[in-house]
């Protein structure tokens, strides 16, 4: 009976720490996305800025912001 129990919280502790691990490595993924996305849109020429319907002023924006924030 004890060791069931002990099975039992060991396990608990272990899923715990997996999704912690796993909710840590989609932040990063996130943060590293966005950056991505940042930089490629600092990228983009004039005209397509125009074609996807963003100014000047929407892309310094975006640009400025830190890769932590939406």
């Amino acid at each position: 009976m004890n060791q069931t129990l002990q099975q039992t919280v060991t396990f608990t502790h272990t899923s715990r720490r997996q999704q912690n691990k796993a909710g840590v490595l989609a932040k990063i993924n996130t943060w590293l996305q966005r950056n991505r996305s940042r930089r490629e849109l600092a990228e983009l020429p004039a005209y397509l800025l125009k074609d996807i319907g963003l100014h000047e002023s929407d892309r310094y924006r975006e640009i400025s912001k830190p890769f932590w924030q939406r």
